[in-house]
């Protein structure tokens, strides 16, 4: 079946195309390599923890990799981070205090300050060179967050962080790495101690990849969260720069979210300073059903334990030079797709 767009989409007379920078090749598994041609390095570098690169992509705006993964688009990060910040700020009577574990990138730090009862926000990450490239060229981004008076960065390691808090907090947000095979041990010591920094009555939030076929890997994490909490609702949102779906799952000892109406969530939702714009706040509920295939899956998963996780070997990323990327455009054919700007100036 054609999709209807050529290989090729230049057309005679259009302002030729500078090279590509360089780019990332990205593979959760061997059926599929995803590239990513980066127009223009912004910043590059490498902690003692990972490799952290900035670039623009043409469509998908200011992109952050960290080790050769994309973590996110300028063009569509909302989506995401609403969906994992916003649904439990607003299932919470009173947010008032809030810690994210992880995301040095200060957006989900933008999402919560959206909510008026926040009083206060603890962003721990791990590595000072995230946080300080971000507050540098994700600023349009992050909006001032870093910088709001009610926000309080530590770089440090969230479970030493855990050992001993000194605060307890209404709602946690749980933005650390994906759940995998390797990193199963951090999040079971993670999740071991969040509960000494939440309040009564707190809300435990965080993420996973698609819970599709072919792997189901979100629902690793959703099966995860169940050994962790009494209560636990899961919904999704496709993010379109991931071209996956994504997962998201709060967790509770106290309160389950699924069952509020939606005249209930459009009432907690007045509570934001600026509505979401990728999710409806009265349509939760809908989000919060899932289908029988999906919960024998989540079932059988559980059965097995989250050591069944696929042994993903071929789970890997490539960081290509200006040399790389040009070879693989020379061996497809590939030519950019102009951009709505490029085409504004030749039509112009």
């Amino acid at each position: 079946m054609s999709s209807g767009r050529e290989g090729n989409l230049h057309q005679a007379g259009e302002p030729p195309q500078l090279p590509y920078d360089g780019g990332v090749v990205e593979s959760t598994h061997s059926g599929r390599w995803v590239v990513t041609p980066v127009r223009q390095w912004r910043y590059r570098g490498r902690s003692r923890y990972q490799r952290v690169d900035i670039g623009e992509v043409d469509f998908l705006g200011t992109c952050l990799f960290i080790d050769g993964w994309l973590q996110l688009a300028a063009v569509d990060e909302y989506v995401y981070h609403e969906h994992l910040v916003l649904p439990a700020l607003l299932a919470h009577p009173r947010p008032e205090r809030v810690l994210i574990l992880g995301g040095g990138d200060g957006l989900a730090v933008r999402e919560t300050l959206r909510h008026r009862a926040v009083r206060q926000v603890v962003m721990v990450d791990l590595d000072a060179l995230v946080v300080g490239a971000c507050r540098k060229y994700l600023a349009h981004l992050q909006q001032g967050a870093l910088d709001d008076p009610r926000v309080y960065v530590i770089v440090g390691d969230a479970r030493d962080f855990l050992r001993n808090p000194h605060l307890a907090f209404d709602v946690i947000v749980v933005d650390l790495v994906d759940l995998m095979p390797a990193t199963v041990p951090l999040f079971e010591e993670v999740f071991t101690s969040v509960r000494r920094a939440l309040r009564e009555g707190g809300l435990v939030v965080t993420h996973g990849p698609d819970p599709g076929p072919p792997l189901h890997e979100g629902l690793y994490m959703v099966a995860f969260m169940m050994g962790q909490f009494t209560h636990v609702a899961w919904y999704k949102a496709f993010v379109s720069s991931f071209s996956e779906t994504w997962t998201f799952v709060v967790g509770s000892d106290t309160v389950d979210i699924s069952g509020h109406p939606p005249s209930w969530w459009a009432r907690a939702a007045s509570q934001l300073t600026v509505p979401p714009r990728s999710f409806v706040p009265e349509a939760l509920p809908a989000m919060f059903l899932h289908s029988e295939d999906e919960k024998r899956m989540v079932t059988t998963i559980r059965q097995r334990g989250i050591e069944a996780l696929p042994k993903l070997g071929a789970w890997q990323t490539a960081v290509l030079d200006r040399s790389a990327i040009a070879q693989l455009q020379q061996m497809t054919g590939f030519r950019p797709y102009p951009t709505p700007a490029e085409r504004s100036r030749t039509t112009s």
